[in-house]
Formats: C-alpha cells, sequence, structure tokens
C-alpha cells in the first residue's frame, strides 16, 4: 500500500498493515523504473540478435528439443490457441527447440487426423510472420510422425 505522505497521528493504525517509511522520491522510483524497462529492452534486443545468429547457422546448430508440448485429446481450436501460446512462452523463456506432439490422428473419429495438418499450417503462419525459424516432422515424414521439431 502507497503512502499519502502524512504523518500518522498517535495511536492511529493503516487498515491494511503496517507500513515502511519510503525515503524514495518520485524521481528516484522513475529513475529505478526506466533502469528496468531499458533492461527488459536491452535482454529482448540481446535474444533477438542471438536468434538472428542461430537463423544464419541453419536448424543443425540447435539441441534437441528442450520441451514438448502434448495436443492429445484437444479439439482444433484448442490446439491452435495451446500451440500458439506454447511457442510464445518458449521463445521468451529463451528455449531453442521445442517438440509439439500432435499424434497421427490412428484414435480420431472417423480415422481422419485434423491436429497433424492444421499445426503444420499454423507453423507454416508463423515461420512467414518471423515468429520461428523453421519445423520439420519428427521421424522427417509426416506420414510417419506424430510430433513436430519447432526451432525457435
Amino acid at each position: 500500500m502507497a503512502r499519502t505522505g502524512i504523518p500518522r497521528l498517535k495511536g492511529e493504525h493503516y487498515p491494511f498493515g503496517e507500513q515502511g517509511r519510503s525515503h524514495h522520491s518520485f524521481g528516484e522510483l522513475f529513475d529505478v523504473e526506466i533502469f528496468e524497462v531499458k533492461a527488459r529492452q536491452d535482454q529482448a534486443a540481446r535474444m533477438a540478435a542471438a536468434k538472428k545468429r542461430r537463423r544464419a547457422a541453419g536448424i543443425h546448430t540447435y539441441p534437441p528439443p528442450q520441451e514438448s508440448l502434448d495436443l492429445h485429446g484437444c479439439t482444433l481450436e484448442e490446439a491452435e490457441v495451446k500451440t500458439r501460446a506454447f511457442l510464445e512462452r518458449a521463445d521468451l523463456g529463451g528455449l531453442q527447440t521445442v517438440r509439439i506432439i500432435t499424434g497421427k490422428g490412428l484414435h480420431s473419429p472417423g480415422g481422419k487426423a485434423v491436429l497433424p495438418g492444421a499445426t503444420e499450417q499454423q507453423l507454416r503462419l508463423m515461420k512467414q510472420e518471423g515468429r520461428i525459424v523453421a519445423f520439420q516432422w519428427e521421424k522427417k515424414v509426416k506420414s510417419r510422425s506424430g510430433a513436430l521439431l519447432v526451432y525457435l
């Protein structure tokens, strides 16, 4: 709870607990906030530069998958939302390679797989947007694989 700057009277108490006296001026607090914003911007710039270097070096320099997302049992809409959120978190977390498990569709109603094709299309769009570097089917062939490797 922020202090109002009004001195407390004897016997008076704060309704949300005792607060320590702040010795920081508005200018000092503003400078701290500006410093933190600048630090976050610098970190984002460093991550972007690292991503650019990795992209230039090629995917053969990437590590094995560092995290996985399993889409088994998801509807098409759920899979799209989860995929995008997972990749954004992974990118912000500094991960380089992730696995998205779509399954082969063997247990899909009617025996027709929906998630592999839809996830592949979503990754194509994200690659065009520059959000990911590349992706490939884990076993190199879509029909034999139930997972995609995504390079951030």
